[in-house]
């Protein structure tokens, strides 16, 4: 199926979301992978992993004719090769999404709600953002954190941060779009990032601005 959601806003940030709905077998065919690439997907042993990395492709074909080759830093952070175009990559369940931004780094993380986030919730909720938890709420906001400080992680150009000390989200309210703000504290500079959220069925999606 084509991707559910699909923009490209006026500064030239581009976001997907791909709903994984195909075999294997049609993925792999409207993927037309390199040899190398070939090769990367053989190595993977999980099923679900194949198919998240193969629309991962797919969804970049719909924005780049020909597709480039995604290639990977040595510290995990995806590029494309012979491009200017800087991309970000995540997947969850079965959604696969991507950013796409030639001004600057764009982030994007799609995850699942999902209760087991609760019990990790320790290692990442900071004193104040544990002070505007509901418990009502509370697996959705954990989620949207956990999702936000993703995005962060992956637009700070040294990485090695701590998820807990490291990154904080202001206060934000529960609905199915949100405006979200992010810090980012690493050796004494802050810097301040606007984020968007959107719940789409059991799942959200946050992203650069």
């Amino acid at each position: 199926m084509p991707a559910i959601l699909k923009n490209t806003d006026p500064s030239g940030l581009s976001t997907a979301l791909w709903e994984i709905t195909e075999s294997f077998n049609e993925l792999l065919k409207a993927a037309s992978l390199s040899t190398e690439e070939k090769e990367t997907l053989d190595s993977f042993r999980n099923e679900n992993r194949k198919l998240q990395w193969l629309a991962v492709r797919v969804l970049l074909a719909e924005f780049i004719k020909p597709r480039p080759v995604i290639l990977y830093e040595a510290n995990g952070r995806p590029y494309l090769k012979d491009s200017n175009t800087a991309i970000s990559v995540s997947h969850s369940g079965n959604m696969a999404a991507i950013a796409l931004y030639t001004n600057g780094t764009p982030g994007i993380d799609v995850e699942e709600i999902h209760p087991k986030i609760n019990k990790i919730a320790t290692r990442f909720i900071g004193t104040e953002e544990a002070k505007f938890l509901e418990q009502e709420t509370l697996t959705n906001q954990l989620c949207i954190i956990w999702a936000a400080k993703e995005v962060l992680y992956k637009i700070h150009p040294e990485g090695m941060l701590s998820f807990k000390e490291n990154l904080s989200i202001s206060p934000f309210g529960i609905g199915d779009k949100l405006k979200l703000t992010g810090t980012i504290t690493k050796g004494g500079v802050q810097t301040v990032h606007a984020m968007q959220c959107l719940r789409l069925r059991n799942y959200v999606l946050v992203h650069t601005v």
